[in-house]
């Protein structure tokens, strides 16, 4: 019996409570989880092994697992069983206004492909969020950001051409959009605001970040402002939530 088993065996089911056996399988299985002591693709014990070691009905250990994947902290593979998933991205609100700063606890590389940057009139909600006039002319820029090579994050900005003039010329594919900024217009990003909504990815956003039509998604809007309060970005950043994690820090 390895370490893991052992620790999971010490797990006491409270069989006369109101919590169903299967609730109370899977809470211990995410602590563990959680804890590390099953880490990233580690196999989590059968329905058969569950079974056995807690004395529960083939259909509790079978919902308790069920209920883990259908939660995001673990995948099927037909025939081989059911693995821990990899939550290797945690994207921090409270950290600093670039991609990399907010792909916190990581070892990986992050890098950007341009999927394509153009200027354009401004829809009715760009221009709103912008604090312009509708049809007003705006830089959009749509990137993948990738996590060590997995695409993670469809990210699409919206700037002001009259603060950014040029900026299509001066756009460097893989260099920091608010390095940029900075450097060739003297624009320092003083604050940002966000909202996080929980979305489905429709057939283009799925296509993009390798995943299926209908799965969930993080969409995360953010509003970037100079240091003198001028709107600069409007970022909508559509992020994978089958490898991602939000963190929010409280105060």
């Amino acid at each position: 019996m390895d370490k893991r088993q052992r620790i999971l065996e010490k797990t006491e089911l409270n069989r006369n409570g109101i919590i169903p056996l299967y609730h109370q399988l899977q809470e211990a299985l995410s602590e563990l989880i959680a804890d590390g002591i099953y880490k990233p693709h580690d196999r989590l014990p059968s329905e058969n092994e569950l079974h056995r070691q807690f004395n529960v009905s083939r259909n509790t250990a079978q919902k308790a697992l069920k209920t883990i994947v259908d939660k995001g902290a673990a995948y099927r593979v037909q025939g081989k069983g059911t693995f821990v998933a990899d939550k290797q991205i945690t994207y921090s609100i409270t950290a600093k206004l670039s991609f990399s700063a907010e792909i916190i606890g990581l070892t990986k590389e992050t890098r950007s492909i341009l999927i394509f940057s153009r200027n354009q009139k401004a829809s009715l909600h760009v221009s709103r969020l912008l604090e312009i006039e509708e049809g007003e002319q705006v830089t959009t820029i749509q990137r993948i950001r990738l996590v060590d090579e997995t695409p993670a994050a469809l990210m699409t900005s919206y700037l002001q051409c009259k603060l950014v003039p040029g900026l299509l010329e001066r756009l460097v594919p893989e260099g920091s959009l608010f390095k940029t900024i900075k450097d060739e217009y003297g624009l320092e990003i003083g604050s940002g605001s966000e909202t996080l909504q929980a979305v489905n990815a429709d057939a283009y956003e799925a296509q993009q970040l390798g995943i299926s039509e209908g799965d969930a998604v993080f969409l995360i809007e953010r509003i970037s402002k100079s240091t003198d309060g001028t709107v600069i970005e409007l970022a909508k950043t559509i992020l994978r939530g089958d490898i991602s994690k939000y963190s929010v820090e409280l105060s």
